[in-house]
């Protein structure tokens, strides 16, 4: 799965309009012009790389935005912001660091991702989902495959959007 398609895929699950998007951006720390943000929103091809248009890291700093319109920014107990954490570090660390943010983001619980999983006839149990927002380092930590992460997308905009 390419990475703008998670940005298209939110964008249209969320009806979010294209200055608002840029905003977002802006907010996790990538400012773009329109040309720049019209050609991470443009359809890809299937045979081109997954970061094409859009890598990793800024895929990563759209989430962190996401994040930060939804929730607003993390403080510490002095009142000071909170640097956003960039945990995409390969790319099988993507679609697991999507889930758990898009869960900060929009505070669904497990069973609302589960919910999501059922509306796309996508059969994924709790322990599965825990084992997707461990950490990497646990020993138990699944790997989320480009399966999972389109019918999670999937189903929330079967969800969402009717």
């Amino acid at each position: 799965m390419h990475n703008n398609d998670i940005v298209r895929r939110l964008q249209y699950i969320f009806n979010i309009n294209s200055k608002d998007m840029m905003t977002i951006f802006k907010l996790g720390g990538l400012v773009l012009d329109k040309q720049a943000y019209l050609a991470i929103m443009a359809k890809p091809d299937q045979d081109s790389a997954r970061d094409a248009q859009l890598s990793r890291h800024d895929l990563e700093k759209f989430m962190n935005g996401l994040i930060i319109s939804q929730r607003g920014h993390k403080t510490n107990p002095d009142g000071s912001i909170v640097a956003p954490d960039y945990s995409m570090q390969r790319d099988n660390d993507i679609n697991n660091v999507v889930i758990k943010k898009i869960k900060i983001a929009m505070a669904y619980t497990t069973d609302d991702l589960l919910g999501f999983w059922e509306a796309a006839d996508f059969k994924v149990t709790k322990g599965e989902v825990g084992a997707m927002l461990r950490r990497k380092s646990h020993p138990k930590y699944l790997v989320v495959g480009d399966q999972f992460m389109r019918k999670l997308l999937m189903g929330m905009a079967n969800s969402l959007r009717g």
